[in-house]
C-alpha cells in the first residue's frame, strides 16, 4: 500500500499510540529488571515483544504514508 495518504488527525493518533506503546515497554522493562520470578519475567518479556511489534506496525503505517516513524522525537 505504498503512497497511502492519512489525515493529520490520523498521523497524530498513530504518533500518540506509538508514545503509549513506548511508555508501556519502558515500564515492562523496569519491572522485568526488578523481578526474579521466571513466570513474571516470561509475561513481561511477552509484553515487551508484543509492544515492539505494535510500534513497528505503527511506524510502518507512517512510513507507507511517506511520514517519519518518530513519535515526537
Amino acid at each position: 500500500m505504498h503512497g497511502m495518504t492519512i489525515s493529520e488527525m490520523e498521523k497524530l493518533n498513530i504518533q500518540s499510540l506509538i508514545r503509549v506503546e513506548e511508555i508501556c515497554a519502558k515500564k515492562a522493562q523496569i519491572y522485568l529488571n526488578q523481578t526474579r520470578d521466571q513466570a513474571v519475567q516470561g509475561l513481561l518479556q511477552q509484553t515487551l515483544d508484543r509492544g515492539q511489534r505494535h510500534i513497528s506496525a505503527l511506524n510502518s503505517l507512517l512510513q507507507e504514508a511517506g511520514l517519519t516513524g518518530e513519535a515526537g522525537h
